[in-house]
This record gives structure tokens, C-alpha cells and sequence, in this order.
């Protein structure tokens, strides 16, 4: 059974040490099958760096960031969460992390939860790969991307013909939406195929 969760992460910044999550959220599936929807919303860490624009994208404010839960009681309520998932007593029992630009954003942002929070069963509960579905789209897309205005990843949903963002407001469980389904597009335009090895051209090798 193939147990992966698609992941986005809402951030006070881009640093991962100095700045904080306050919010996650995403779908779990098993052999892509959607099982569960989530979302933990949490105070930035004391003394974190906020940069406003990370804020507005969302509509909060630093005021309104006060009324969530303290940044480690979300941190036990998410262990819990992936706990009822994943069983880190079994080394053959883990999930991917998938998401949209994930392997540059999200988890380098979670591994960094996980250390802050004095847990080093990050590798137990998730696979070192991380499924980004910014990368894996790229090559899909590799002869339309000229053409494309920008690749993110609404932009990259409508190219593969994968329903649009439902609302105008950024939500991490809306975003995983999408990220499932670019997954499914794929799945389908190359999860049976098969590749044939060619010939190599002869003489087409530049050497610099």
C-alpha cells in the first residue's frame, strides 16, 4: 500500500530556522485514494521572523495568529495524527510527502518542526523521497512550458486539464487538491507505459 500525503505548508517567511509554520494542511491517500483531509493552524514560535506579505496571502494578521494554538501543542496533535497512520514501529510502514514544490519548501519546513520540537522520528514516519509535483510535472509539460505564462501551480493544474481552484482564498487542504490531481493526470499519461531503448545517434556527442 503506497500511504502518501499531500502537503502544503503556510509560512511566516522562506527561512526554515528562523521562520515559522502556522499553518499545514493536505490530504492523506493510500495507493491514492483519498482517506482524510487536515489542517493544524498554530502561533508562529517565539521570536520567529513574519514577513507581512506571508501573512496577507492568507488575510491574517499577527493579532489574529495569537488565537491558535501554541506552535508545539499543534506539533502533538500532528504526531498523533501521523501516529494513527503510520506505525514507526515497522521500518517498512512509511508515507511519501507530496506537494507542489514540497522538496524546496514544505519539507525542509517540517523537518525543521520536527527538530524545534526535539523529535528525530522525521525519517520514520516519511520516506527520504519526496514526491514534488512541481518537478514531476515539468516533465510532462516539457513541450507546452515555452508557451506558459508562469508555473505555478494553478497554472500547471489548468495546463493538465485538472479542476481550478474552488474559492479565491489560499487554503493548504484547496492546494493539495490540486496537487492530488496533477498526481492522478499523471498516473495516467505515464503510470503504464513502458519506454523502448533506441539506438544512440552516431556522431550527435559534442564534447566541451
Amino acid at each position: 500500500m503506497n500511504k502518501i500525503f499531500f502537503i502544503d505548508t503556510v509560512t511566516t517567511g522562506m527561512n526554515p530556522e528562523r521562520c515559522s509554520i502556522y499553518r499545514i494542511g493536505g490530504i492523506y491517500t493510500e495507493d491514492a485514494v483519498e482517506k482524510e483531509r487536515f489542517e493544524f493552524r498554530m502561533r508562529p514560535f517565539r521570536n520567529a521572523r513574519i514577513n507581512e506579505q506571508s501573512l496577507w496571502i492568507t488575510g491574517e494578521t499577527r493579532s489574529s495568529l495569537l488565537v491558535y494554538k501554541d506552535e508545539s501543542d499543534a506539533f502533538r496533535d500532528f504526531i498523533a495524527f501521523l501516529d494513527d497512520k503510520v506505525d514507526i514501529r515497522n521500518p517498512r510502514d512509511k508515507a511519501y510527502i507530496a506537494g507542489f514544490n514540497a522538496a524546496s519548501m514544505d519539507v525542509p519546513f517540517l523537518r525543521e518542526w520536527f527538530r524545534r520540537n526535539g523529535n528525530e522520528r522525521f525519517r520514520d514516519y516519511f520516506h527520504v523521497q519526496t514526491m514534488d509535483i512541481m518537478n514531476m510535472s515539468a516533465f510532462a509539460l516539457l513541450h507546452e512550458r515555452q508557451g506558459m505564462p508562469d508555473f505555478h501551480l494553478e497554472t500547471v493544474a489548468r495546463s493538465l486539464q485538472v479542476t481550478d481552484r474552488s474559492g479565491a482564498v489560499y487554503d493548504c487542504v484547496e492546494n493539495a487538491r490540486l496537487s492530488l490531481g496533477i498526481f492522478r493526470k499523471l498516473q495516467e499519461r505515464f503510470g503504464t507505459g513502458e519506454c523502448e531503448d533506441t539506438a544512440p545517434a552516431e556522431g550527435m556527442t559534442r564534447n566541451f
